[in-house]
């Protein structure tokens, strides 16, 4: 910073011989602190409410909530919560005496079973006897399959409100979704009826849907599907839709969508290395190699020897150059008066 008087043109620079700021000392770092980290704070959250406001994404629908309870099972004959169906049916004659129509309908979207024997059908109950003509058809007509998944058919895209508010009119007919297999058990297959029967039960949380299951029979499982109570493996299912079954929940009696198809298919996790994610691993060693800078700068910065303090040069120095066209001239001090003799002597010499 320049001076200069108005008088004598005399122009000094006060600035030099300034000691520089020492940005390690704990004042520096406190003052740079309060007037760093608060205004970075208030664009940091003034940019996150523009993001969220003006390019967030648009949130999904939340899934429409169906009810599943059932308020009264129908008095009806049913039998335990299982694969087997009460009844043995003759071959060709129903338990009613009625003639039993065998094999599905033709058209561009046929179903799995006759007409006859899905209208005897019944939704919001356990397994019956009346259920055992089309369980029996659909089974016939998933071994049938040429293919799997099946090629040149129509297969319906349907939600669990689909299967679950369209029952009627989706039975018996190829359907196909996408969701988390939450549970996976063997069951005990029919045997005496001489053809292929379920021989797993599995409970699917559908996807873009309610947390209620769909209950899909499986005739097998790919090579390797784990099973378990508890488990989650992304699977796509297409089956035979057969009916709103009744179940027993934890809470009250349920109903679930009943599905019946040859096999999942499933979608394997890929396995983590136990040493788990690369990246992971180098972000922990930067973390670490930045500690340990930063550690050993402040170990040197702390023995580094300190500079002695510079005074500032005095403003007049006893010499000044004038600029031309002024008088030189000195700055003399004024020389101290000399001590005054005692008056003993001087009167002793008058």
């Amino acid at each position: 910073m320049s001076t200069s008087d108005s008088t004598t043109g005399i122009t000094g620079d006060r600035g030099r011989g300034r000691r520089p700021r020492n940005y390690l000392a704990g004042a520096e770092r406190h003052r740079l602190f309060l007037r760093v980290v608060p205004p970075a704070l208030v664009v940091l959250l003034l940019a996150g409410w523009v993001e969220r406001s003006w390019f967030g994404r648009v949130p999904e629908p939340v899934p429409a909530q169906v009810d599943t309870v059932l308020a009264k099972i129908p008095a009806e004959p049913s039998v335990v919560d299982g694969v087997r169906i009460a009844g043995d049916v003759p071959a060709g004659e129903s338990d009613r005496g009625l003639p039993t129509p065998a094999g599905p309908s033709a058209g561009d979207d046929p179903v799995g079973a006759s007409v006859a024997a899905l209208a005897r059908v019944r939704d919001d109950t356990l397994f019956r006897s009346d259920d055992e003509p089309a369980w029996s058809e659909l089974c016939r007509s998933l071994v049938g399959m040429p293919t799997w998944p099946p090629a040149g058919r129509s297969v319906r895209e349907v939600s669990f409100a689909d299967l679950h508010g369209q029952s009627r009119a989706l039975r018996g007919h190829l359907v196909g979704f996408q969701g988390v297999v939450r549970r996976l058990v063997p069951v005990d297959p029919l045997a005496d009826r001489g053809i292929d029967q379920p021989r797993w039960q599995g409970w699917i949380e559908p996807d873009h849907g309610p947390a209620s299951p769909i209950v899909v029979y499986f005739l097998r499982l790919p090579e390797g599907m784990p099973h378990a109570i508890t488990m989650a493996e992304r699977v796509d299912v297409q089956g035979y839709f057969f009916k709103r079954w009744a179940y027993q929940a934890t809470d009250a009696i349920r109903t679930a969508p009943l599905v019946l198809s040859l096999e999942p298919r499933w979608h394997p996790r890929e396995p983590i290395a136990p040493g788990g994610h690369r990246w992971g691993g180098w972000g922990i060693v930067a973390i670490t190699s930045l500690m340990a800078a930063t550690w050993v700068g402040l170990q040197v910065a702390g023995r580094a020897p300190r500079r002695a303090r510079e005074l500032p040069p005095a403003p007049w120095d006893g010499l000044v150059d004038s600029p031309p066209g002024v008088p030189r001239f000195d700055l003399v001090p004024e020389p101290e008066p000399e001590p005054a003799a005692p008056r003993g002597e001087g009167e002793r010499g008058r």
